[in-house]
């Protein structure tokens, strides 16, 4: 195998490979209406909150740093969300509100860990269990959203919902940002090589405060869509974790192997989503759909670690 032919394989294998396994099990359950108009779009609509979500712990994860406090913020906003909205009977102001809260938290996890050194990960796990405790103070029953006009925005279509070209809009603009950009240039040399960005004069503090504040606006803008697409809300953040960190993970085997990536998580994120209806469709227990989902996210890992078991990573300024 040539080097032309061994390099587009490295790139774009995985998706492939992913696209021709869901195709394989069309073929199979050719009664499935799996890749229909209305599934498509149903795909892409219950889909929104996650990818937004994982394109904000993409921005993270970009900058060499985890998180893991998006699992119990996500529920946290939710609720606030619904709680604002049926004050105001506005979506806007539930909006700015619950981004508000969200950028204030990832801020000041960002400030312990840049200023103070603290550990990304041991923070981001106490805010999680913090948000869920208050989350749980907050309220014990799930909440409504009794304003049926704010519930509406997620129904709202030009062709597909509203809320699924909002989707695309963020990560079309983020592909730019991080690869035609020098703030993304930057950010990809910290999360690669830290010390050969301190080399070369950019400030890292910054970028990671930056990542943390793009992923805070992506997370408020997330459990807002979620919250008028769902209308109920209660403690959905714990069954995004695995989904998000699958998408991330899955996604970083792809396209540019070994590195966390935006049309990557994109289409880490799809993948997930297709078979996870298709299961649902065929009328597979939820428990195994969160089997699968683990074994696909440790697969991800593994191909990951496999790919880059003999690289030296290397910056070129």
């Amino acid at each position: 195998m040539n080097n032309k032919s061994s390099k587009y394989l490295r790139f774009y294998g995985m998706p492939i490979g992913l696209l021709t396994l869901v195709i394989l099990l069309q073929v199979i359950f050719y009664k499935v209406p799996l890749f229909s108009a209305l599934n498509i779009k149903h795909i892409l609509l219950e889909s929104v909150s996650i990818a937004l979500t994982a394109l904000g712990l993409s921005y993270i994860m970009m900058g060499g740093e985890g998180d893991l406090s998006f699992a119990g913020m996500f529920s946290l906003l939710t609720v606030i969300f619904a709680t604002v909205a049926n004050l105001t009977s506005n979506f806007f102001i539930a909006y700015i509100f619950v981004t508000v809260i969200a950028v204030a938290v990832n801020l000041s996890i960002a400030a312990l860990i840049t200023r103070l050194k603290f550990s990304s990960f041991i923070i981001s796990i106490a805010v999680m269990f913090m948000a869920n405790g208050v989350e749980k103070a907050f309220h014990q029953q799930t909440t409504l959203i009794a304003d049926a006009a704010i519930v509406s925005f997620a129904t709202v279509e030009f062709g597909l919902p509203l809320i699924v070209w909002i989707l695309f809009i963020m990560y079309m603009g983020s592909y730019l940002l991080v690869n035609k950009t020098v703030f993304g240039f930057s950010l990809r040399i910290v999360g690669e090589n830290n010390n050969a960005a301190i080399e070369a004069g950019i400030n890292s503090n910054a970028m990671k405060v930056s990542a943390y504040l793009i992923a805070g606006l992506l997370l408020a803008l997330a459990a807002s869509v979620e919250s008028t697409r769902v209308g109920a809300i209660y403690e959905q953040g714990k069954f995004y974790m695995l989904p998000v960190f699958a998408a991330c993970y899955l996604g970083s085997s792809m396209f540019t192997p070994g590195r966390i990536n935006v049309f990557g998580t994109f289409f880490g994120l799809l993948f997930l989503a297709t078979i996870e209806k298709f299961m649902n469709m065929i009328n597979v227990d939820s428990y195994l759909v969160a089997i699968v989902q683990g074994v696909i996210l440790i697969v991800a890992v593994g191909l990951v670690a496999f790919k880059n078991r003999e690289k030296v990573v290397q910056i070129k300024l």
